[in-house]
């Protein structure tokens, strides 16, 4: 279940009442999906994206999943965005977090928070600077930060859709947990390249979806890459269904690691 708080500037806007063709729509998404609840996570896309009006805006969602009997699992996910445009400025940050057990074993115990600034130059060129700070002991990722810049060009943004394309370079400091005694530690250079599509079918639905690839700078055969996309079902002014889907994909990554991790989540989203 995903709780959202929205404080912003001026007007509010109201979305229309659903239409019964968007109520089963929406059923039938259900229908096709698990039905063990899931964290409606906060996409990348809502840090690239200009929000319509100035203002400070907070969401929050928070999800518990749990299992009894042939099958004993507990997991909590949650996270936080703080969002603030002002002028030509917009700050954003992002704080999530999942722990998990399964047979009273932890399984799971992710940590990311992601900082950003941008500021819009031109109708179509702005420049952002952002940190990155994550933790995965089962990816044996004990942490990684991250500190870059670039541009972001604004392609089109009409009222119904709209492609953003970034391009930047980072900096990066990991600390991979010991394997056979040794504890590996690394820095690089990576380019951070992105494209961004938002598309608002109509009142009550809107899709997402972005993809980065991050090649290292002397080494462009190690690369990551990574794709989310969310379906948007606004029920009413204050409630929505969403649905996300994340893609990551590491050429190279430790040792015992798998270089692929798909995850997807539905959930409910309350505006307060």
């Amino acid at each position: 279940m995903n709780f959202v708080q929205k404080n912003m500037a001026g007007p509010n806007e109201h979305a229309s009442m659903p239409t019964m063709r968007t109520l089963i729509s929406a059923l039938l998404l259900l229908l096709v999906l698990p039905a063990t609840s899931a964290l409606a996570i906060v996409n990348v896309d809502d840090a690239i994206i200009d929000p319509k009006q100035a203002g400070f805006q907070q969401l929050a969602h928070l999800a518990l999943d749990g299992a009894r009997g042939n099958t004993n699992r507990v997991a909590i996910k949650g996270d936080a965005l703080s969002r603030w445009h002002h002028a030509r400025h917009t700050e954003y940050l992002a704080v999530q977090f999942a722990y998990g057990k399964s047979l009273g074993v932890t399984d799971t115990n992710r940590i990311y928070a992601h900082a950003r600034h941008r500021t819009q130059y031109t109708e179509r060129w702005a420049v952002e600077a952002f940190g990155q700070l994550e933790r995965d002991p089962f990816a044996r990722l004990e942490q990684r930060l991250l500190v870059g810049g670039g541009f972001r060009l604004t392609i089109t943004a009409q009222e119904a859709y709209a492609w953003y394309l970034g391009l930047g370079t980072f900096h990066e400091w990991e600390r991979l947990s010991p394997l056979g005694g040794t504890r590996a530690t690394d820095r690089r250079w990576r380019l951070s390249n992105y494209l961004l599509f938002n598309r608002r079918i109509n009142e009550q639905l809107g899709f997402s979806t972005i993809a980065y690839y991050q090649p290292a700078w002397r080494m462009p055969g190690d690369y990551r890459v990574l794709a989310q996309s969310a379906l948007t079902v606004h029920l009413s002014d204050r409630l929505a269904l969403k649905l996300s889907a994340d893609y990551r994909y590491d050429a190279r990554p430790p040792q015992q690691v798998k270089p692929t991790d798909v995850s997807y989540s539905t959930g409910m989203e309350f505006a307060l």
